[in-house]
């Protein structure tokens, strides 16, 4: 069990290096092809707006035929998704058809390893093993964009194509060495819950938290940058070390205080983490330097791990396994969901004035928190 730990680990690393390996290209993309700067923002939304549609589907696929299918499909779409951009990066429809390949891609890699995770550990090792998974994914953020940014030097196009060949490595590290996690034949006489059945359950109240949760993080992703020039003229240099950093936090807590929590430790856990969300976006408006900035994103970026990687894992112990690549699916849809509306609903808040969207964060996080307690109020109800 420990060796498929590990090998989902280092899938999961490879994947999100080379996926945010093309974060810094994008904004001098848009600008080299002459366009409207409203296509970067429309670049990251049809890529969640593919991951939200077709998530619910690969899930169907996983609870019939297996895992392992999928996670073949979803990086091999994905390698192909990136040549494609490289091959047509001058061609602006290829860039969108490229995209919404990729984020289906990744509505299936999402599925297939996270029901992996959850078919090979207990209850009780569930805590553990997905803040390991969190903290790979949260390393491939952090080194990502430094390569590519290196890489973009040469070429807008190399970037994509190195991203190419390290998926492609996945995949081919993948076919040798991942074995299924799960028979179907064993749960075919078991029901399997339609994606909507989980809103009339507990659980529908943690994947409504999953939203928001999402909603106002990748708000503060899209206008923090904006505020930061605004107040203190925060550099692209700057901005990347700020990440940087917080990447580095946000994998420690996944990888060190997570790793270590037991069953039964999630909720004050959580609420930690949604209070040091609630105080950097209470602090934001207020920026006066640097290193106010980079106490804030540290703050934001350790209490997201602390609560997306424990919800993902309460998530996963209500249901069978049987049913786990639905659950996966819906979760990651209502993520995906939250990145189309986080960004758009935050820029617009900015607009109006910088410090909104930070003091709608603050709100939104405070009812979150609230459907956080009212699931555990019903859990302790049921038991």
């Amino acid at each position: 069990m420990k060796n498929m730990i590990s090998l989902i680990m280092i899938i999961q690393f490879l994947i999100y290096f080379g996926f945010s390996m093309i974060i810094p290209v994008i904004p001098q993309l848009v600008t080299d092809l002459g366009v409207s700067t409203t296509h970067m923002g429309w670049l990251l939304a049809v890529y969640s707006l593919a991951s939200f549609l077709s998530a619910p589907y690969f899930g169907r696929l996983s609870d019939r035929f297996g895992r392992r299918p999928l996670l073949l499909y979803g990086l091999l779409a994905f390698s192909f998704s990136f040549l494609i951009f490289g091959m047509f990066i001058d061609v602006l429809w290829v860039l969108y058809v490229s995209r919404l390949i990729g984020g289906a891609a990744a509505g299936a890699l999402y599925t297939a390893t996270t029901s992996m995770v959850a078919d090979i550990t207990t209850r009780e090792e569930r805590t553990r093993y997905m803040g390991l998974v969190g903290m790979c994914i949260g390393l491939g953020f952090i080194f990502g964009p430094g390569v590519g940014g290196l890489l973009a030097g040469i070429s807008l196009s190399f970037a994509y194509y190195m991203t190419t060949v390290v998926i492609i490595g996945a995949l081919l590290f993948s076919i040798l060495k991942v074995q299924e996690t799960y028979r179907p034949g064993a749960y075919t006489k078991k029901r399997i819950a339609l994606a909507g059945d989980y809103f009339i359950q507990p659980v529908g109240i943690l994947l409504i938290c999953t939203f928001f949760v999402m909603l106002t993080m990748s708000g503060m992703e899209s206008t923090f940058q904006l505020l930061g020039i605004e107040r203190i003229d925060i550099t692209p240099a700057q901005m990347g070390i700020l990440f940087f950093i917080g990447g580095i936090f946000n994998a420690g807590v996944q990888g060190g205080i997570i790793g270590r929590l037991k069953d039964g430790q999630e909720y004050p856990v959580m609420i930690i983490g949604q209070a040091m969300a609630l105080v950097a976006f209470v602090m934001l408006p207020f920026m006066p330097n640097l290193l106010y900035a980079g106490i804030c994103i540290v703050l934001l970026m350790s209490g997201n791990a602390f609560v997306k990687t424990l919800l993902t894992s309460q998530i996963t112990k209500e249901g069978g396994q049987h049913e786990m690549g639905r659950l996966t699916s819906t979760t990651y849809s209502l993520d995906s969901l939250g990145r189309i509306f986080g960004p758009l609903v935050f820029n617009y808040l900015f607009v109006i004035t910088a410090g909104l969207p930070f003091w709608v964060g603050a709100a939104l996080t405070i009812f979150s928190t609230y459907f956080i307690f009212q699931y555990y109020r019903k859990r302790r109800r049921m038991a």
